[in-house]
């Protein structure tokens, strides 16, 4: 190598060659790679303290996180005050749910933050549904379904997932997964998987899911991690299609609890509609009139309401996370925008986004959380 650099001047100046060139030469790309690294983290960390918005990972197989454009929070008079500290973080973008995946063509690979590296991963599954920790990952295509373990970890394959299956929701403590089927050949119902010991419950069947399902929901928990609900919907009128009865609670053996009133088409649909406290939900009517209603989960009261739709789940007790193809909005419950948080058309387009409590993030995705 010296001698070919050698050559090279010699050809074009008068100037004689120094020695070890090849050595300098190498010494001296390091130094300067060195610098830029140097410069690049000092700029980074600028950033990161002026602006306090996430990165949006680039949409291909590189997973390479790239910068997006700030957009300043914004505030509504009269509106409780967001929490200083980061609530919640976009933990994955999966590209179907189990009602919708195994269509064509197929969805594509989904996006998750690993949190070992701290950045985002794509991997070849339509259905991925975070543990509460993020430190595991139900997913599934159309054929099987299973828990894996962190976002490069290996799959242990569920035997309760199949065809049938309508709804995956992890338990509030992460210990168990609640997987809802509406049936094929026999009737619907649910099984509870334990998540560390892979052990499966008996099937339990469930007339309310065959009988009371016409928007073909899954079953959701209650906070307490002891009980599960389930919005009753009907379409046997025809001015009201899909109109929502109530919602009915069960223990894990299948017997009723209780039953919420709950009029409309608006419907509670997953875990992530059950505010942090347990106290209220929010149901959502994405196909008719586009409105959401915060419900109080003792009395069915309705607590606030406003047009909308894109819902992802709660920020806080007092506030909802929605979605566009553009952002993520922070909102109140009247639907007043009190910070945006800027997104990539090509991960929020069709993706169903998925939180997670933004406690315990290490801290190279801690710029993820908001």
């Amino acid at each position: 190598m010296t001698r070919e650099l050698r050559r090279a001047l010699r050809e074009l100046t008068d100037v004689p060659p120094p020695p070890d060139l090849a050595a300098r030469s190498i010494r001296l790309a390091e130094r300067r790679r060195r610098t830029r690294i140097a410069l690049g983290a000092v700029a980074a960390a600028v950033v990161a303290v002026s602006v306090a918005v996430p990165l949006v990972l680039r949409p291909d197989r590189h997973s390479a996180p790239v910068p997006i454009a700030p957009t300043p929070s914004v505030s509504s008079d009269g509106t409780a005050a967001l929490p200083e500290t980061p609530q919640v973080v976009a933990f994955a973008y999966a590209r179907a749910t189990p009602i919708s995946s195994g269509g064509w063509p197929p969805p594509g690979d989904s996006y998750v933050l690993d949190r070992s590296t701290g950045q985002y991963r794509t991997i070849p599954y339509e259905v991925v549904v975070p543990s509460p920790d993020g430190k595991r990952f139900f997913v599934a295509d159309a054929e099987r379904g299973g828990i894996m373990e962190g976002a490069r970890g290996s799959v242990h394959w569920v035997e309760a997932y199949d065809r049938g299956a309508r709804g995956v929701e992890w338990s509030p403590d992460g210990r168990e997964v609640l997987i809802t089927s509406l049936g094929k050949d026999e009737p619907g119902g649910f099984t509870v998987v334990d998540s560390k010991t892979f052990d499966e419950s008996r099937f339990v069947p469930m007339v309310d899911i065959q009988s009371l399902n016409a928007r073909g929901l899954g079953f959701f928990w209650s906070r307490d991690g002891r009980s599960i609900g389930h919005t009753l919907t009907t379409s046997d009128t025809g001015s009201d299609p899909d109109r929502a009865l109530g919602i009915r609670f069960y223990d894990l053996s299948g017997r009723t609890l209780r039953t919420v009133e709950l009029d409309g088409t608006a419907a509670v649909r997953t875990t992530a509609d059950v505010s942090p406290d347990g106290r209220r939900a929010v149901a959502v009517d994405d196909w008719g009139n586009r409105h959401v209603r915060i419900v109080d989960l003792e009395s069915g009261a309705v607590i606030g309401e406003f047009a909308g739709s894109g819902v992802v789940g709660w920020y806080d007790d007092e506030h909802l996370v929605l979605r566009n193809n553009d952002e993520l909005q922070v909102v109140d419950f009247t639907g007043q925008v009190v910070r945006r948080v800027p997104g990539s058309a090509n991960l929020l387009t069709g993706a169903v986004v998925h939180l997670v409590p933004a406690d315990g993030l290490p801290a190279a995705s801690a710029r993820y959380a908001f």
